[in-house]
């Protein structure tokens, strides 16, 4: 932004906060979505020279607060980097104290030429001073910051900037918007960038920002034209009937399945309730046809009440919809019909929804002539792919997917339905694995980091729990900023980004500056194993990853090139080390008799030799012992498969995997999750629904145990001597389970395959690595695009043929080591058949 300033409405301020987590305040039918008095407009004509040629007209625009473009009445659709498709809630999610992001458009096909031409922006609170800001940024007005460039054919440019010369008003069709609670949108109001004349204006308010206006950064945040969900079925339904139940279940009036099966008249006092088949987040996108004035409302959910019974969690009858879990989040629309005898056609702008169902109520007959669901994310190239033959771990995989799309919407949050949707740094460090082979994380994360640096500002150096921070307190907790050393050394494995190091250098010094205050006890300690079944104690874990922090920064500092810095931490790192093993140690095992505690250690490299060997025993024990279940929560699950791979533990980690019993991945997958839930527990068919006060059907931390089906399952690992995979590890370890090591139920997995479009692949390629057992036998089949090439490890067998001819593995120069068999790969196709 050359010359625009930050203007607002005279006098306006912004909402009062209340905290929605101090009290009980559970969305619910008998609470109204009231409109309020309208959002923030902005409006500037402007013309060229007469005379003058144009070459082109450019925007540039950014706001505290969401804001929507308009030149002449059409919504500004062309996406800032050329992609055709539509950039949604400008400006993202930044620091606000720091930064906002600027996003520039070539508007010359929406204007007129040579004739006057009108713009409006219309903004609503946001991330900015919305009820997700929990009041961080205090009661400040919504404010934009714009201008508009002519661009002459002989070079010269005329630009009409922000002033308190532009025109604004309160009011237009969006009458209320919140990220948490909605959007109520009366097409009877005229729209100001149609007519302007309707409404009252009054020149612009100088806003004083004290943050940097930047050039966007990170995936844009934008609709899947792939993934518009329609529905399934529909359940048209009104009142109640008695089921033996104190809600009893809904009185259905007419079922329908299929391709249109929305298509109906609801009339008061009915209800249309609509399954998409799949838990997503974005937005509904409604056709309807109504007299003006009828209120069409948008009610979401993820889960539908089972039996009408609040002992069991349960909040209205039977078939209804579960809304209670979104807390205080209202997660509703309304659409005021304009009434115009054609159908219209409206979807939300200002708000998002996490949802399954859609459930449509009219105060007047209101033909719905069509809805579906647009999911919106954040652009994140999807890299990665999974197949195996047993189904439930295919759907538990495509959860996974589609809770990294869900929650990966301008920040890694949590969960993207109630009212929370922060960026937990916990799930986030944990998540990390998974996320960068499923998609392509680099862009992404440099964003968030940025925020990250900015949580430091004011706060002695510790990163806070949620980035970008909304909170005064809550920082510095173990496994959780941790995120902000881990992340960073994520990225340069599989990306081979050392810019991240370097840019991201100072802040993680401070971090670890700022947990020398505690001497070598590492992080605070709010959150420890986080909804585990077995708990373990808070502070070994903040030592365990304070040992962790050092070392990954003794590499970092090498990759850096700070060879000074490197020693440090390895001297830290020692010390750390004594401190855990005199506190911790009991003989050949630690005081926390946990499977957290014992895979921390191990998946840390604190412990070797017969120490390590006693772990590795205990932590078999204690999984077999619990009826091969695990009882992690965040922290212990994000290591699990992982590690017990690395200490030969592979056939224990496919007994977890396929596990079936709660607490497990595939428990979830029985009950009918199509994303992955916040507890293991959240919904059981014996139980009903977990506990209302956090309980989200859409909290991608536990699909960590995809970052082991590539790396793990198919052995696509990086190579830590040529990060960004222009070199790297081909290590796949089949079901190799004995009869006798089957836990009761479980079969083995025969097939198993999974592809990644590693940073080093040219356009197109994937790596590609798989296994099935044919007749016995394991036949390896690899794809290693041109320009790269792999370190292949195998389970060393019997016999050893490659690409159909038989030989040996010293006739290709490989060799066994450690009961693998290890050989160099070049660019090709493999098919290598092993006998075990």
């Amino acid at each position: 932004m050359k010359y625009g300033r930050f203007i607002t409405y005279p006098g306006l301020t912004g909402a009062e906060y209340s905290n929605p987590w101090t009290g009980k305040d559970f969305n619910s039918y008998s609470i109204p979505f009231e409109p309020g008095k309208g959002i923030l407009s902005v409006k500037r004509e402007f013309a060229p020279e007469p005379g003058k040629a144009v070459d082109r007209i450019l925007l540039r625009a950014t706001a505290l607060g969401i804001f929507d473009l308009f030149v002449n009445g059409n919504r500004v659709t062309g996406a800032s980097d050329g992609v055709d498709v539509a950039d949604e809630l400008k400006p993202g999610w930044t620091d606000y104290r720091k930064r906002v992001f600027e996003f520039e458009y070539d508007i010359t096909e929406y204007c007129s030429g040579q004739q006057t031409d009108l713009f409006v922006a219309e903004v609503s609170p946001g991330w900015w001073t919305g009820r997700i800001s929990f009041g961080f940024y205090g009661y400040r007005p919504c404010a934009f910051c714009g201008e508009i460039e002519i661009v002459y054919a002989d070079g010269q440019s005329a630009i009409f900037a922000s002033e308190e010369d532009w025109d604004v008003t309160i009011g237009g069709p969006v009458l209320r918007a919140d990220i948490w609670d909605g959007e109520y949108y009366d097409a009877t109001v005229p729209e100001p960038s149609i007519h302007p004349e309707a409404h009252e204006w009054k020149k612009a308010e100088i806003f004083a920002y004290d943050g940097a206006v930047e050039p966007a950064s990170g995936p844009r945040i934008r609709s899947d034209p792939d993934l518009y969900l329609r529905p399934v079925s529909a359940v048209l339904h009104s009142g109640t009937e008695d089921n033996g139940t104190e809600y009893g279940r809904i009185r259905v009036l007419g079922r329908k399945v299929g391709d249109g099966c929305e298509k109906c008249t609801v009339s008061p006092g009915q209800a249309l309730i609509l399954d998409l088949g799949q838990n997503m987040v974005g937005r509904p996108l409604l056709l309807v046809r109504a007299e003006r004035g009828v209120k069409i409302s948008l009610y979401f959910a993820e889960m539908l009440n089972t039996f009408g019974d609040p002992s069991r969690g349960d909040d209205g009858p039977e078939g209804s919809m579960y809304i209670k879990n979104y807390r205080s989040a209202r997660a509703r629309v309304v659409y005021v019909a304009a009434g115009t005898g054609e159908t219209e056609y409206y979807f939300p702008t200002h708000s998002f929804f996490g949802f399954r169902y859609v459930e449509v109520r009219a105060d007047g007959p209101a033909e719905l002539v069509g809805l579906c669901g647009e999911v919106i994310r954040s652009a994140v190239p999807e890299t990665g792919d999974f197949y195996c033959d047993d189904p439930e771990v295919n759907r538990l995989f495509s959860n996974i997917v589609w809770g990294m799309r869900g929650n990966y919407l301008t920040a890694p949050t949590d969960c993207p339905q109630r009212d929370e949707r922060l960026g937990w740094t916990g799930d986030t460090q944990v998540f990390s694995g998974a996320a960068s082979y499923i998609g392509n994380i680099d862009s992404f994360m440099h964003k968030w980091l940025g925020d990250a640096r900015h949580s430091q500002e004011g706060f002695d150096g510790a990163y806070c729990d949620v980035i970008p921070r909304v909170f005064k307190g809550m920082n510095g907790n173990a496994g959780w900023t941790d995120a902000g050393i881990i992340v960073p050394y994520r990225l340069w494995e599989m990306y081979g980004d050392t810019d991240i190091i370097n840019e991201h250098y100072d802040s993680m010094e401070k971090y670890m500056e700022y947990l020398t205050r505690y001497g070598y006890d590492g992080p605070n300690t709010a959150y420890g194993d986080w909804l585990s079944y077995e708990p373990t104690d808070k502070r070994y874990i903040a030592v365990c990853y304070y040992y962790h922090d050092a070392k990954l920064m003794e590499e970092m500092s090498r990759i850096a090139g700070r060879a000074d810095r490197a020693g440090h931490y390895a001297g830290l790192a020692a010390k750390i080390l004594e401190y855990w093993t005199q506190k911790y140690r009991r003989g050949d095992l630690v005081s926390e008799d946990t499977q957290t505690g014992c895979l921390l250690p191990l998946a840390f490299d604190m412990a070797d030799g017969a120490f390590r060997d006693s772990l590795v025993a205990r932590l078999r024990q204690k999984i077999v012992g619990n009826g091969y279940t695990l009882s992690t929560g965040f922290i212990g699950t994000g290591l699990l498969c992982d590690t017990l791979s690395k200490v030969g533990e592979d056939g224990l980690a496919y007994s977890l995997l396929l596990q079936t019993r709660d607490p497990s991945w595939l428990y979830s997958v029985r009950q009918g999750a199509t994303t992955v839930w916040e507890r293991w527990n959240s919904y059981t068919k014996e139980r009903g629904f977990g506990d209302v006060g956090m309980n989200s059907f859409n909290h991608y931390a536990y699909g960590c145990v995809a970052a082991w089906m590539f790396s793990g399952i198919c052995g696509i690992r990086p190579d830590r001597s040529a990060p960004g995979f222009s070199h790297f590890i081909l290590s796949p370890t089949p079901d190799l389970r004995t009869d006798a090591e089957l836990p009761e139920g479980q079969k083995r997995i025969d097939l198993a395959r999974a592809t990644y479009e590693a940073v080093s692949c040219q356009a197109g390629d994937r790596i590609e690595s798989g296994w099935e057992r044919v007749n016995g036998d394991i036949v390896y089949s690899f794809v290693i695009p041109e320009g790269l090439s792999a370190t292949a490890s195998l389970p060393a067998g019997k016999t050893f043929r490659i690409n159909g001819l038989d030989c040996s593995l010293s006739d290709l120069g490989g060799r066994v080591d450690g009961g693998r068999a290890e050989l160099e790969l070049g660019p090709g196709a493999y098919e290598i058949v092993i006998s075990y």
